[in-house]
């Protein structure tokens, strides 16, 4: 008996798919035995991996600074370019140029900064004499009520006891040992520097050769975004920590301080870190700047917090560019992640990895999401 369409018509009705299952987050596995063991191998596998990854941090660290030390200078070699100039000539400018810089910080710089930290250790006890008899310290010590003379006797003494207990427990050879591969590490990730601003345009292509062709002009695109945003980052935030390091030193000189040059080169380093670090600095400026004087203290503190707003409304949206877009309140929480995670370089790195996730989010996590304008059939 063939079936009726419902208009009287003899038409066959298309039969009727019976309604699919629905999927379930939980399903049993057709072997269990073979499944358990492919999850215990995935976990053992992961830990490796984590244990590999924590043996050899030292030397991903230095490849890691090294590649963005390169991309921070592939703005310079792209300069160049524009002007005409050939990208080996450019590279070759660009790379004796990062080690005449790094021949002046080891013969001239690193050589003064040891002598006036040298100084300034031996001259704290003579310093912290002078603040106790100050007239400021008396009526410090009468409004809190307490005796600072004597915190600051037992904090003596507990650290020269300590020195002496890490100089018995071989803190002595630990220190030189850090020293070495301190030096050793700085050595490495000056060649790799040197090896990926070279070879960055070819590092860059055999990244792309991994990505299907169909997607690969949308990914060279994003890639030389992100690189090219990074390198500027990187190369803003330094040139604002040598802009930072020349107003300290210059202020310090202002003031009569006997370690301008180390001040300077701690301001460089701390100022790195974006946002924070110039408060960071402006507090720790200011309890050094103490022990030369009070009035010396205030003078550095009321100059460098009138630098601070200059560079936070002048200097930094004109050398960090876009960087600027990064809301401010994603800097201070990837910096504070970044270095609770990886510590100080952690912290160097907040803004241009942040930076780098806005792009893929901008650009392809919501065109994606723009284009679905369909609701997805839970049933299936």
């Amino acid at each position: 008996m063939s079936d009726i369409a419902p208009d009287g018509h003899d038409e066959p009705v298309p039969p009727v798919e019976p309604p699919r299952p629905r999927r379930t987050w939980l399903t049993l596995p057709a072997n269990p035995i073979g499944s358990g063991f492919l999850v215990s191998l995935g976990v053992v596998l992961t830990g490796a991996l984590v244990f590999a990854i924590g043996a050899t941090s030292t030397v991903l660290i230095s490849v890691f600074l090294a590649a963005f030390i390169a991309l921070a200078l592939d703005p310079a070699i792209r300069a160049l370019e524009k002007r005409h100039v050939k990208r080996s000539i450019g590279v070759l400018i660009v790379g004796v140029c990062f080690l005449a810089l790094v021949a002046v910080i080891c013969l001239v710089v690193a050589p003064t900064v040891i002598s006036q930290f040298v100084e300034f250790v031996k001259g704290i006890p003579d310093a912290i004499v002078k603040i106790e008899q100050s007239q400021w310290w008396a009526n410090l010590e009468a409004s809190l009520g307490l005796d600072l003379n004597k915190l600051i006797a037992d904090s003596v003494k507990a650290s020269a006891n300590l020195s002496v207990l890490l100089a018995v427990s071989g803190g002595v050879l630990h220190a030189g040992l850090g020293i070495i591969g301190a030096i050793s590490s700085s050595i490495i990730v000056i060649v790799l520097t040197l090896y990926f601003v070279s070879s960055l345009e070819m590092i860059k292509g055999a990244i792309a050769t991994l990505v299907p062709a169909y997607r690969r002009p949308t990914f060279i695109t994003l890639m030389d975004e992100i690189t090219g945003l990074v390198g500027g980052v990187v190369a803003g935030g330094v040139t604002l920590s040598a802009l930072n390091a020349a107003v300290v030193f210059v202020i310090q000189l202002l003031i009569g301080s006997p370690v301008p040059a180390l001040m300077a080169i701690v301001a460089f380093f701390i100022t790195l870190v974006p946002m924070i670090g110039s408060v960071l600095y402006w507090i720790l400026g200011s309890i050094v700047t103490l022990f030369i004087g009070p009035w010396q203290a205030l003078i550095f503190a009321v100059l460098y917090l009138v630098y601070m707003q200059i560079e936070a409304y002048v200097l930094t949206p004109r050398v960090m560019g876009r960087a600027v877009a990064v809301p401010g309140f994603l800097i201070i929480i990837g910096a504070m992640a970044g270095a609770t995670l990886f510590g100080f370089l952690g912290a160097l790195v907040a803004i241009p990895i942040t930076a780098s996730i806005l792009i893929i989010m901008r650009q392809v996590v919501v065109p994606k999401q723009d284009a679905r304008t369909v609701a997805p059939d839970r049933g299936r």
